[in-house]
């Protein structure tokens, strides 16, 4: 007969099984495109913060413009606030001489403007089982466009 201790660990290992695990059912893959004054963003990083207390929040890399985020990794329905960052070209410092070991180097300098970035105030709203194609087209003067 099995004692108190092996029934412990196995309510244990099926709660953690059973509740904590995350199945992708529900989770909608995101992609798009980032564009600032009309051209492609090189090099970059977008990222997706819920606002009406989803348990999803994600983010992808922007390469050539393009981002995905895929569906394991995707997000939940409901509204998102996004968030651009992108290094302005020709301001990543690779290490000054001058810098002592140890010392991380000036960051760069950012090309997104702060309403699509620190202070965001662009939105999506994530469908369940649409469409999720987002393409920004972010200016770096006057107002902010997304598609």
């Amino acid at each position: 007969m099995p004692n108190l201790r092996s029934w412990i660990v196995l309510a244990f290992i099926c709660l953690f099984y059973c509740g904590c695990s995350q199945d992708a059912d529900g989770l909608q893959a995101v992609s798009g495109t980032v564009n600032v004054d009309g051209a492609p963003v090189q090099t970059g990083s977008i990222r997706f913060e819920p606002t009406e207390g989803q348990a999803s929040f994600s983010g992808a890399m922007i390469l050539d413009g393009k981002y995905t985020v895929p569906r394991d990794n995707g997000l939940l329905a409901g509204r998102y606030r996004v968030a651009v960052t992108a290094p302005m070209p020709g301001t990543i410092d690779k290490g000054s001489s001058q810098a002592l070991p140890g010392e991380a180097p000036p960051l760069a300098k950012d090309l997104i403007p702060p309403e699509w970035n620190s202070a965001s105030t662009q939105f999506i709203e994530v469908k369940k089982g649409g469409s999720n194609t987002f393409s920004f087209d972010i200016p770096t003067k006057g107002g902010a466009k997304s598609k």
